[in-house]
C-alpha cells in the first residue's frame, strides 16, 4: 500500500493562472467483519516464520506474532488483499475514471472499527477547444511569417559568407529552412497558440507521476553516457530543484498539448483502422519478433496512439 498525502498546489499560490489541478479522490470504507477475517489470515501468514522462546517456528500465538511483526506489517498485508475490490467499487460509485495509480491516505486503521481510507488520483482533464480551427490558421499565418523573414536572415548570411574568401567553410550552414523544418516550425506555432487558447489543467498526481517518468529517462540516457546527474547538474550549473521545476514545466507542456490533440482528433473523429496498424507492422523484418508483438496489445495500442498523432498533426498542417 502507498501511504501518501498528496501536496497541495501551495508553490504556485502566488500565480496569476495555474495549471496543476487538485488530485481527485474517492473514500474507502472496509466493513470490520471483512477486515478481522482478512487480519487473522495476515497473522496466520507471517507467522509461520515468527521464532518465539518457548514455542516451535510458527507456532506463536496471534498476540505474540502481532508483537513481533508489528501492526503496519499486517496492515499492509490486508490491504493488499482487500483494496484493489473496494477502490474499484468506490470508483464504479463515484463514477470516476482515473489516468493514473492511486495513492492511497488512511485515514482510520484502528483494529475492532471499520477502516477507512481516501484514495487520490488524476482523471483525464477537460478541454475547452473553442474555435480551434481558427486558432490554428491564425497560427499557421504567423509562421508563415516567420519562416519568411527568418529565411531572409539567411540569405543575407549566405550572401555575407559569399563575399568573405574566409568564411567559405560555412557556406553550406546558411541554407534555406528546409521542409521538414518549416513543418516543425508551423506545429510550434500551432502548439503555442492551442495552448493559450485552451490549455486544460493537469491533475498534480499526472504531473508528478510523468516528471518522475522523465526523471527517469534522462536517469537513463546519462548513464548511456557514463554521466551521473551529480556531474549533469554540475556541467549545467544548475541544482537538482532547479532540473526538478524544468522537467515538470516541460512535461506540464507536454500533457496540455497531448490532450488537446486527443480532443481534436475525437472532435474530428480521426480513426486508425486495423490494416494501418498491419501495414506499421509489416515494416519489422524480424517475423518471430513481429509475430510476437502482434500479440501484444500494449505495443498495439501504441502503434494505434503514434497513428493516431500523426493523423492528428497532419490535419493541423492541413487545417
Amino acid at each position: 500500500m502507498t501511504k501518501t498525502k498528496p501536496t497541495d498546489n501551495k508553490e504556485t499560490k502566488d500565480n496569476k493562472k495555474t495549471f496543476i489541478a487538485p488530485n481527485d479522490s474517492v473514500k474507502i470504507t472496509l466493513a470490520w467483519s471483512e477486515v478481522d477475517a482478512a487480519y487473522k489470515k495476515a497473522v496466520r501468514t507471517l507467522g509461520k516464520d515468527v521464532k518465539a522462546e518457548g514455542f516451535r517456528i510458527g507456532k506463536a500465538p496471534s498476540a505474540i506474532v502481532e508483537q513481533k511483526i508489528g501492526f503496519e506489517k499486517i496492515a499492509d498485508l490486508v490491504l493488499q488483499e482487500l483494496l484493489p475490490e473496494a477502490y474499484t467499487k468506490a470508483l464504479t460509485t463515484a463514477k470516476k475514471k482515473p489516468i493514473t495509480s492511486p495513492e492511497f491516505n488512511p485515514i482510520s486503521l484502528n483494529k475492532g472499527q471499520d477502516w477507512e481510507l481516501e484514495a487520490f488520483f488524476s482523471e483525464i482533464p477537460q478541454v475547452k477547444l473553442a474555435d480551434y480551427k481558427k486558432t490554428i490558421i491564425a497560427a499557421k499565418k504567423t509562421a508563415t511569417k516567420f519562416i519568411k523573414e527568418r529565411n531572409e536572415e539567411i540569405a543575407k548570411e549566405a550572401a555575407a559568407c559569399a563575399t568573405d574568401k574566409k568564411d567559405h567553410d560555412h557556406e553550406h550552414a546558411h541554407q534555406p529552412l528546409d521542409e521538414a523544418a518549416q513543418r516543425e516550425i508551423n506545429l510550434q506555432h500551432i502548439f503555442k497558440e492551442l495552448a493559450e487558447e485552451s490549455a486544460p489543467m493537469i491533475g498534480e498526481m499526472l504531473l508528478r507521476q510523468e516528471t518522475q517518468d522523465e526523471f527517469k529517462r534522462l536517469q537513463n540516457q546519462l548513464e548511456q553516457y557514463k554521466i551521473s546527474v551529480d556531474d549533469y547538474l554540475k556541467r549545467r550549473q544548475i541544482s537538482i530543484e532547479q532540473l526538478s521545476q524544468e522537467l515538470a514545466s516541460s512535461t506540464l507542456s507536454r500533457l496540455q498539448i497531448d490532450f488537446i490533440l486527443a480532443s481534436i482528433s475525437q472532435a474530428e473523429k480521426l480513426q486508425v483502422q486495423d490494416e494501418e496498424v498491419q501495414k506499421e507492422l509489416e515494416q519489422i523484418t524480424n517475423v518471430k519478433m513481429r509475430d510476437d508483438l502482434k500479440k501484444n496489445e500494449n505495443y498495439l495500442n501504441q502503434i494505434k496512439a503514434h497513428l493516431l498523432q500523426k493523423k492528428t498533426l497532419d490535419f493541423l498542417l492541413a487545417a
